[in-house]
Parts: structure tokens; sequence; C-alpha cells
């Protein structure tokens, strides 16, 4: 075989060549799979973002409903030591 500039070459030459050619096609096919493994993150990053905040809406909501009934239980408890109070005469404490 000959080079365009009328070089002989030789078969270590054309191994050398093919085994570039080789390395070459499989450092490509490396960095299509670590693009498939970045997409792959990406969708399950995404995924886990989606979910932390379905339970951050949900514990939102927990703590909304923690806070209403402990308030309402403690107006309720409020008006029954008054009724307590005034039955027995007491001055409600300030």
């Amino acid at each position: 075989m000959e080079q365009n500039n009328n070089e002989k070459i030789t078969i270590e030459d054309l191994a050398r060549m093919v085994k570039n050619g080789f390395d070459e096609t499989a450092k490509k096919s490396d960095i299509e799979d670590l693009k498939l493994d970045i997409s792959g993150l990406k969708k399950e990053v995404t995924n886990i973002s989606y979910k932390v905040n379905q339970i951050d809406k949900r514990l939102f909501s927990l703590e909304e409903d923690i806070y209403v009934n402990k308030k309402k239980q403690t107006e309720k408890l409020e008006g029954r030591v008054s009724f307590v109070e005034r039955k027995l005469g007491i001055e409600a404490a300030q």
C-alpha cells in the first residue's frame, strides 16, 4: 500500500492505524455510554425531586392540620376552664 506522498506503508503502520481506529471507536462508544448514564441520572434526579416535593407538600398539610387541631383543643380547654372558674367563683388568671 502507498500513502499520498508515495511512501510505502508497512504492515506495522497499517496495524497501528487499525488499532488507532478501534481505539477511537471505543472512546466514542464510552462517550455514548456516559451520555446515556447521565441522561438516566437526570431522569432519576427529576423523579426524586418530584417525590421530595410531594413529601414536602404532605408534611406542610400535616403541620397545618396539627396546628388547627391544637388551636381548637386549646380554645375548647380554655372555655372549660373558664366555665369551672366562674362556677367556683375563681378569678381568671391573666
